[in-house]
């Protein structure tokens, strides 16, 4: 027991680094993922591909820094459809909705990048990966307004 106690610093950093160790590892599987136009299956956690371009693109009512909490109730609930980066007004938000497929289970969910576009560029202010399902609705509405001979991309 002693024993164990002398070496509990040399055990606690041991199971840290490993943990550090799994962390980093699945940090760059998902960079090279992200770098094939691939995403990890949130089920499965096999690679799921994107089966939607362009991406759909939605505006959300923060601007700059503002935060929310909650974010899969708030963004089912807040973000609009629009057809163009030209609809966004300045200063305020918008984001990216991004459909993947697994290759493995087949299930598909969406990937959500928030950003604020800034000089022409975008500037992230997060990602969020949601089961596709909740999202369905306001991609159909995005879908509907896109086809309105009215409407310009």
């Amino acid at each position: 027991m002693e024993t164990l106690i002398y070496n509990l610093p040399e055990i606690v950093f041991g199971i840290v680094a490993l943990v550090t160790a799994i962390l980093f590892i699945a940090f760059i599987r998902e960079r090279i993922l992200c770098s094939r136009g691939e995403t990890p299956c949130m089920h499965c956690k096999t690679a799921a591909s994107r089966i939607v371009t362009p991406a759909y693109l939605f505006l959300l009512p923060v601007s700059f820094d503002a935060r929310y909490t909650d974010p899969e109730n708030y963004l089912l609930s807040h973000m609009q459809p629009v057809l163009g980066k030209g609809q966004i007004p300045t200063g305020r938000r918008a984001c990216h909705l991004d459909v993947y497929q697994c290759s493995k289970c087949g299930r598909k969910q969406v990937v959500i990048t928030d950003f604020l576009q800034v000089r022409g560029e975008e500037n992230p202010e997060g990602t969020y990966v949601f089961a596709y399902e909740a999202f369905r609705p306001l991609i159909e509405r995005w879908e509907a307004i896109g086809r309105r001979p009215d409407a310009n991309i």
